[in-house]
């Protein structure tokens, strides 16, 4: 039941991810599929597998058009820092766990930035900045909503 609510996840994420709604859009929203993958890593109680990361990160870049292995290094960079720290992180309420997400989100939007950088594809932008932080802030109505949907779909025993 959970592969089934992460692929659900993951189809609404990658949806928020490629919604045209503008440049100012495509500058400011959060990154949807780190969040998510940052929400699995700490709610479930089998690790997050990096190669779940990776493919999820790959079909990331295919899906945005970004240069191949942005999106996967990142995010396994990303999982990675999460691990490290999860039992403190876990024990925190969602909002305080802000920092730390805002930090989680930043490295990811930074190694994107770095990797797609060192390809000649993107200049560095202030408003980089703002995406990581919009997701932060989210975290917790983010956590809410999952947490929500996760509990609905969890099989009831009579």
């Amino acid at each position: 039941m959970i592969a089934i609510a992460l692929i659900l996840g993951l189809f609404f994420a990658l949806t928020a991810e490629i919604i045209p709604c503008g440049p100012l859009y495509a500058l400011l929203h959060p990154d949807f599929v780190a969040l998510l993958l940052i929400y699995w890593a700490i709610s479930s109680n089998s690790e997050l597998s990096f190669t779940i990361v990776w493919l999820i990160g790959l079909f990331q870049d295919m899906v945005l058009g970004d240069m191949l292995g942005a999106q996967a290094i990142a995010g396994v960079v990303m999982i990675y820092l999460l691990y490290t720290s999860l039992g403190r992180v876990r024990r925190l309420p969602s909002w305080e766990q802000l920092f730390f997400i805002f930090l989680l989100l930043l490295t990811h939007r930074l190694l994107v930035w770095l990797w797609q950088a060192w390809a000649g594809f993107i200049t560095w932008h202030f408003s980089l900045l703002l995406g990581p932080l919009i997701g932060a802030l989210l975290w917790p109505l983010f956590t809410l909503i999952l947490d929500y949907l996760r509990h609905a779909l969890r099989p009831r025993h009579t």
